[in-house]
């Protein structure tokens, strides 16, 4: 009886086990279609994961929910087909339109978003859609934006693309001026600086407000309902927090919020009336003056304030203590100022530091000037206090003698609390700390703006701030010798000392920016700079001359020489060369005859010849913007307005203060100049070779004194150096008279010497079209064909293989592991590697196939007129055998895994998307099962 019990329990605790698994798995995983470049709602990041606003509200209703959640993204059209076809249950969200609501059930919306199109600044001024009837208005294929706009304004003309991507790259090229998009279309960190700012968010022209839905099958009742409830029972606060991290504490309002921390008079805390107020808060007031940006200010303590900036809940901290040793890993925008931090003792005065040995003093724990603290007081025994409060309870009673803090904080506080008297600093002991303003990385147009607005204010206005606020004049550092300096820490001023002697390149005609003058001496606009430099940081400069920018460059890049000014910044630049911030604004002038008609953008110099000086980043651009120019390359400024003085180039491009220089010299009368609309905001920087990286921030603090005023009269002295006289004018005319004559004796000669010219102008030309058709069509670094030549070869091989009846296979290839090997050991051991791998992928074909970078870490190789699908994996199996050993890298050992998905025209598809598509499906596939994925018959 005892065993027939037993029995019947194990047997009750077999059953229920088995209901309860039965139960936990009725609930399967809701499969979910979202858009994969709508950023930054719903998008794909550079890892390939699904994210945005709409993602992690849809992962939080999972999480309440208990659902499992895959989310599948897809082009928009593409993503609307799959919810109709069944192959997800829902989509993430997407605007109402009538033609949907005919196909789709609608839960409640989940999220509002105004959609703007976004105008070229050249566009200012247009006020209405209807002023842009003449413009084709830029648009994603598919979006509920056309439709809108067409309701608007039935004239508009619509360019369209298949997706984000690919309208931002028209964007770039100049392939239109005006474009459709949500707002924060811009504040993609992927997306290109240079289009968000060009194209302002001021003067953007709203199309209209609209709501993120998600969306089910026709009658699909059952999940409506439960995605309704989902998302009703959802905290505010949550979607509130959430809506701030993506898009903003103040959403689609204008303006900034700037977090700040209370109780830190007379730098920032509340006034009596509960307003925002101190001496950061003007400076921050200041600013906005200047920028016209609203600042609304948020409150809390330090650290409090500091997640704030980190969570989105603000945009900017009003001015953090941040140090090399004490990071919030946040991004410092701007230095704000330079807070004197003093000893202060308890109802006695000090005469020297020996007295100290073996007291007690009181500093607070985060204080970042604790190492420099220790170092001068060794002797010392230090206690920690969180306030100002604790520290003056603990020195009354008699826990120490003193303490370490902010002079103008710690002052303010004795005054406010009757406490002046009894304490008493030593002048002689003074730490400084370094106030930033700090953004979050993710924002680098943000924390543009924060600089550029600060950079604006004077020297003066800084001043002019400070003495309302710093009552002792040892605690100020824009006072007159703030003006005519800057504030050097004790370590800072021994890495000075260290540096012996500092090369300095320039070129030697290069009017008014720098040249060699009639004395033999380094002049012109940089070498008031330099001369600067060298008086506040107390360096010493040795100027070296170069005949042209490209041998300048080439110098500082190999350590040659150690800075150089007037250099662009530009990403393939900064592998090589550290940047200063900008100093001088350096906007690009054409040159053209003067029967010509004005240029004023790229898109009138379509088709014609221009002339460029070789080595500048320009050319790239050039390039970029305006495929169809013919470039003629010439080493230097004078070459160039010769160029076109002869006719050997239409029009020739340079910086506006340069042209402007050479044409005041009444030499080149025949020609005009006007400013580039397309290039005007532009600036120059110091670049500095790697091993000076340390000098850069000091070299940024001496160039922040340079305000409006300070330019001006640089700019007024060198100009007016170089202006000739209208007498000199009147002479030169004279000459060219008297030597007409001769020229018309050699005129038959110079007719055989303008037809040899023109031969070799011939030859050279046609080698210059092939080198800028090489570097269009292939990749920068690893000089393999680049997507566009892909499609090409792609394309042709479609073409002979249908028409042979043959077959091709294309091999989409995957690094697993290169974001590791960047993020552990740097861009350029990653760069290193890319270049390896395509080099062993290079082996690893034939001469009639092609081996392509597809972007990133990803490789496309295209085999030509395979017997087979074998024939393909054989040469898969290949490249993962080479690709599996370890890789040596300058002494480092890295190592990555490679995926491969196989795919074989015609059987796996007929276009040339579908084959990449499929090929890039099946990549994924083999990253988790390891190696090669390919489709079986």
């Amino acid at each position: 009886m005892k065993l027939v019990l037993q029995l019947i329990v194990i047997l009750c605790c077999v059953l229920s086990n088995s209901t309860v698994n039965a139960s936990q798995g009725q609930t399967e995983s809701l499969i979910v279609v979202m858009g994969e470049d709508s950023f930054p709602y719903q998008f794909v990041d550079n890892d390939g994961e699904a994210t945005g606003l709409l993602v992690d509200l849809w992962k939080e209703w999972g999480k309440r929910t208990h659902t499992p959640l895959v989310f599948v993204a897809r082009h928009w059209n593409e993503s609307l087909a799959q919810l109709q076809q069944g192959k997800a249950q829902v989509h993430i969200g997407m605007g109402k339109t009538p033609e949907r609501e005919q196909r789709f059930d609608f839960a409640d919306a989940i999220a509002n978003v105004s959609t703007y199109l976004y105008l070229h600044k050249s566009l200012q001024g247009k006020k209405n859609i209807k002023e842009l009837i003449p413009y084709q208005v830029g648009i994603v294929s598919g979006s509920s934006h056309e439709a809108e706009l067409r309701r608007l304004e039935p004239g508009l003309v619509f360019k369209y693309y298949q997706s984000r991507e690919t309208l931002l790259a028209g964007v770039a090229a100049g392939e239109t001026v005006v474009f459709a998009g949500l707002d924060g279309y811009l504040r993609d960190p992927a997306s290109n600086q240079t289009i968000a700012v060009n194209y302002p968010l001021n003067i953007r022209i709203p199309i209209k407000a609209m709501q993120f839905v998600p969306a089910v099958m026709k009658g699909n009742t059952e999940l409506l309902n439960k995605i309704k409830a989902g998302f009703n029972g959802f905290d505010p606060k949550f979607i509130q927090q959430t809506e701030r991290r993506w898009l903003g504490f103040n959403g689609q309002k204008p303006g900034i919020v700037v977090a700040m921390q209370l109780g830190v008079e007379p730098f920032v805390d509340l006034g009596v009336d509960g307003l925002p107020h101190g001496f950061y808060v003007d400076l921050w007031r200041l600013w906005s003056a200047k920028t016209g940006i609203d600042i609304n200010f948020i409150s809390g303590d330090m650290n409090g304030t500091v997640n704030d900036v980190r969570q989105g809940l603000a945009d900017a901290h009003i001015g953090y203590p941040e140090s090399d040793d004490m990071k919030t890993g946040l991004t410092r925008a701007w230095q704000l100022y330079t807070v004197k931090s003093r000893l202060f003792l308890y109802q006695q005065q000090l005469t020297d530091l020996l007295s100290l040995k073996g007291k007690r003093i009181g500093v607070v724990p985060t204080a970042p000037y604790l190492v420099s603290l220790r170092k001068a007081l060794p002797d010392v025994a230090f206690r920690y206090y969180d306030n100002m409060d604790a520290m003056v309870a603990a020195a009354r009673a008699g826990e120490i003698i003193g303490f370490v803090a902010a002079g103008a904080w710690t002052s303010h506080y004795l005054l406010q609390n009757k406490a002046w008297a009894d304490f008493h600093q030593y002048p002689e002991l003074e730490f400084p700390t370094e106030i930033y303003v700090l953004t979050r990385s993710d924002d680098p147009g943000l924390t543009q703006r924060i600089t550029n607005g600060f950079r604006s204010i004077s020297m003066q206005e800084f001043a002019d701030v400070e003495q309302k606020w710093m009552l002792n004049p040892k605690d100020r550092i824009f006072n007159q010798a703030g003006l005519h300096g800057i504030q050097l820490s004790a370590s800072e001023q021994e890495y000075l000392a260290s540096i012996e002697r500092i090369k300095l390149g320039y070129l030697k005609q290069w009017l008014p920016m720098e040249f060699t003058n009639e004395q033999g001496q380094f002049a012109g606009i940089n070498s008031d700079i330099i001369n600067m430099l060298s008086e506040q940081l107390g360096l010493k400069i040795q100027p070296i001359a170069f005949d042209d920018w490209q041998s300048l460059i080439g110098a500082l890049r190999a350590g040659d020489i150690a800075l150089a000014g007037s250099i662009a910044q530009t990403a393939d630049r900064q592998r090589h060369i550290v940047f200063s911030d900008p100093y001088w604004p350096s906007p690009w002038g054409v040159v053209s005859q003067l029967e010509q008609v004005s240029v004023f953008n790229l898109a009138q110099l379509a088709g014609q010849r221009v002339a460029v000086v070789e080595g500048y980043h320009l050319v790239t651009q050039l390039m970029t913007l305006q495929p169809s120019l013919k470039l003629v390359l010439v080493p230097n400024t004078q070459s160039g307005l010769l160029a076109v003085t002869e006719g050997k180039a239409d029009v020739f491009i340079d910086k506006v203060v340069t042209l402007a220089s050479e044409l005041k010299t009444g030499q080149y009368s025949l020609l005009k100049m006007s400013l580039l609309s397309d290039l005007a905001d532009q600036h120059s920087h110091f670049g500095l070779n790697p091993q000076f990286s340390s000098l850069a921030p000091l070299i940024n603090r001496v160039l922040a004194q340079i305000d409006q005023q300070k330019q001006q009269q640089i700019y007024s002295h060198w100009v007016s150096f170089t202006i000739a006289t209208d007498d000199g004018q009147y002479l030169r005319w004279i000459r060219y008279l008297l030597f007409g004559a001769l020229g018309l004796s050699l005129f038959m000669v110079v007719v055989l010497v303008v037809n040899r010219r023109l031969k070799r102008e011939i030859t050279r030309r046609i080698a210059a079209e092939k080198r800028l058709q090489h570097v269009a069509s292939h990749d920068v670094l690893t000089q393999l064909p680049n997507r566009g030549l892909l499609d090409d070869r792609l394309s042709q091989a479609l073409l002979s293989h249908r028409r042979d009846q043959s077959h091709f296979a294309l091999l989409f290839i995957d690094l697993d592991g290169f974001k590791q090997v960047n993020d552990q050991h740097g861009h350029p051991i990653g760069d290193a590697l890319l270049l390896r791998v395509a080099g062993l992928l290079t082996q690893a074909i034939r001469h009639s196939d092609t081996v392509a970078r597809f972007g990133g870490d990803e490789f496309v190789i295209l085999l030509n007129r395979v017997q087979d699908l074998d024939a393909a994996t054989q040469v898969a199996d290949n490249i993962l055998h080479s690709l599996s050993s370890p890789f040596t890298i300058e002494g480092v050992t890295v190592e990555i895994a490679v995926s491969i998905g196989v795919v074989i025209y015609p059987r796996d598809g007929d276009t040339a998307i579908e084959l990449l598509k499929k090929a890039d499906q099946l990549m994924y596939q083999a990253k988790t099962v390891g190696g090669r994925c390919y489709r079986v018959a």
